[in-house]
C-alpha cells in the first residue's frame, strides 16, 4: 500500500473519531456519546457487510442510510441533548468547522489514487473547503462580527455542505445517475465514515451555531 493510500485510509479513521471524541467531550453527556459511538458502529456493519453497496434495490440502502443520519442529526441539534453545545462561545463553534479543511484534503487525496470520483474534490463540484477556510478567518472575530455577517456565513456553509452531499448522491449508480465515476467509494470502510460522521459532525455544528445566534439574538432584545 503507497503511502498515499495509508494516510487517506487512516485519515477517514482519526478524523471522525476525533470529532465524536470531541463531540461527546463538548456535549458533557455519556448518552449523546454512546449514541454517536453506536452511530458509527452501525455505519461500519452496514458497510462491511455489503448492504450500503445495494443500488440495484429501490430505494439504495445508502440512500435510506444518508436520509436517516441526515433528519437524525438535526433532531439531535435541536434537542437539550445540545444544549451543552450551544452554551459553547460563538467563536468556538465558528472554529470547529475549520475540520472541514482536512475533510476536503483527504477527499482530493483520495481522488489522486482513484478512489473518489473528481467531481467530489475541489477540482470537481466541491467547494465546502471554503467553509472552513472561512472558518478559521471569522472564529477570531465571532464576537465582534455583526451577526448577520455570522448568519450569512453559517447559511453558506450549510448551503456547500448540501451541495457536497447532493453531489455524491447523482453520482451513485442509480437511475438518477448524472455524474460518474461512481461514488461507491463512500459505502466501504472506512470511507463510510465521511458522510456517517463528518458530514453529519459539520450538520450538527451548523444547527448548533443557529440555535446559538437564536439564544444570543433572545439575550439581547431581553438587554433593551
Amino acid at each position: 500500500m503507497s503511502h498515499v493510500h495509508t494516510f487517506v485510509y487512516d485519515g477517514f479513521i482519526a478524523l471522525p473519531v476525533a470529532m465524536v471524541a470531541l463531540v461527546a467531550w463538548a456535549a458533557r453527556s455519556w448518552r449523546f456519546a454512546l449514541a454517536m459511538v453506536g452511530w458509527m458502529l452501525v455505519a461500519a456493519a452496514l458497510s462491511l457487510s455489503g448492504t450500503l453497496g445495494r443500488f440495484s434495490s429501490i430505494p439504495p440502502p445508502m440512500a435510506l442510510f444518508l436520509v436517516i443520519g441526515l433528519i437524525a442529526t438535526v433532531a439531535v441539534g435541536v434537542s437539550p441533548w445540545a444544549v451543552r453545545l450551544v452554551a459553547l462561545p460563538l467563536a468556538t463553534l465558528i472554529a470547529a468547522q475549520t475540520f472541514r479543511i482536512l475533510v476536503e484534503v483527504l477527499i482530493h487525496e483520495s481522488s489522486t489514487i482513484g478512489l473518489a470520483p473528481r467531481q467530489m474534490t475541489w477540482q470537481g463540484y466541491n467547494f465546502d473547503i471554503v467553509t472552513g477556510i472561512t472558518a478559521l478567518a471569522l472564529a477570531p472575530f465571532a464576537r465582534a462580527a455583526p451577526m448577520s455577517l455570522v448568519v450569512a456565513w453559517n447559511c453558506l456553509g450549510l448551503t456547500l455542505l448540501l451541495w457536497v452531499v447532493g453531489i455524491a448522491a447523482v453520482s451513485f449508480p442509480t437511475p438518477i445517475q448524472l455524474l460518474r465515476p461512481d461514488s461507491t467509494w463512500l459505502t466501504l470502510f472506512p470511507y463510510v465514515w465521511l458522510p456517517s460522521v463528518l458530514v453529519t459532525a459539520a450538520l450538527l455544528g451548523h444547527v448548533v451555531i443557529f440555535r446559538k445566534l437564536s439564544a444570543m439574538r433572545r439575550s439581547a432584545s431581553q438587554m433593551t
